[in-house]
């Protein structure tokens, strides 16, 4: 798993209580991930939810790219930081996998991880600077969905994620096209064609692999050059609800103070 240069942001502000809010002020309810991080955190620190949240999401839902396991880790770390709480990432590892699978992810230092068991066992990696093009169809698969589409239609594939990270090293395109595969790739192209339409158009746009993002529906390319991927956002406009440029990033949350909604 890596980190790319999409984000959401969260607005931290002192507070008599505790509120989250989306960008308009309209309330977010106990269901979401920053809501739930804020008080599992408040309660294992003994410390009081004395804060106001706001939500600025510009990753799309439903997307397979983690925003909502992006934005729990986020309010993670900005209370241990608000707190002055001397607690490694690692420690903070057990309470993230009880809000969601991805969420211990983003607490690696590095951007990327290679990822196993129910989320919480992670290897930190260092990968190089790829370009990428994400590319969502119109249809949207619910996480849920995805994963009972799964269970009764179990796929596996084939793949190294160590020497996955030494081929992107190498730049050497056709490892990198074969270890880059998803589980759930061809169960929810069969019902959302577009997937492998853009999967396509991102290969004949010269992509050096291509795939469907976690549970789907985002496509992304990668690509070892940054013009490329340029003329390739255009081949996947006309089939994408939102599409957009991105590279890898070697940190998963950036904090930083005094900045204005």
């Amino acid at each position: 798993m890596t980190a790319v240069s999409v984000w959401d942001k969260l607005f931290v502000e002192p507070s008599t209580r505790f509120s989250l809010t989306d960008q308009s002020g309209m309330p977010i309810d106990e269901r979401n991930t920053v809501f739930r991080a804020a008080n599992l955190l408040a309660e294992l620190a003994g410390k009081p939810l004395k804060i106001s949240v706001t939500l600025k999401k510009s990753i799309p839902a439903q997307a397979g790219l983690g925003g909502g396991s992006s934005d729990g880790a986020a309010m993670l770390l900005a209370l241990r930081r608000i707190w002055g709480l001397r607690w490694s990432w690692r420690k903070l590892v057990p309470l993230a996998a009880r809000i969601g699978a991805d969420v211990p992810f983003f607490l690696v230092p590095t951007g990327a991880a290679i990822v196993e068991g129910t989320g919480d066992v992670l290897t930190p990696v260092t990968l190089p600077t790829l370009w990428l093009v994400l590319a969502k169809p119109y249809a949207d698969m619910p996480t849920q969905e995805a994963f009972d589409l799964w269970d009764s239609h179990p796929v596996h594939v084939e793949t190294d994620p160590s020497k996955l990270v030494t081929a992107l090293w190498r730049r050497d395109g056709k490892t990198v096209q074969r270890l880059v595969v998803n589980a759930f790739e061809n169960l929810i192209a069969a019902r959302i064609p577009d997937v492998t339409e853009l999967k396509q158009r991102l290969m004949a746009a010269g992509a050096v692999a291509a795939a469907m993002s976690g549970s789907g529906t985002t496509v992304f390319g990668i690509f070892f050059d940054r013009e490329t991927p340029k003329r390739a956002l255009e081949t996947v406009k006309p089939v994408a609800a939102w599409s957009q440029l991105a590279c890898t990033v070697r940190q998963s949350i950036v904090i930083r103070s005094g900045e204005r909604k």
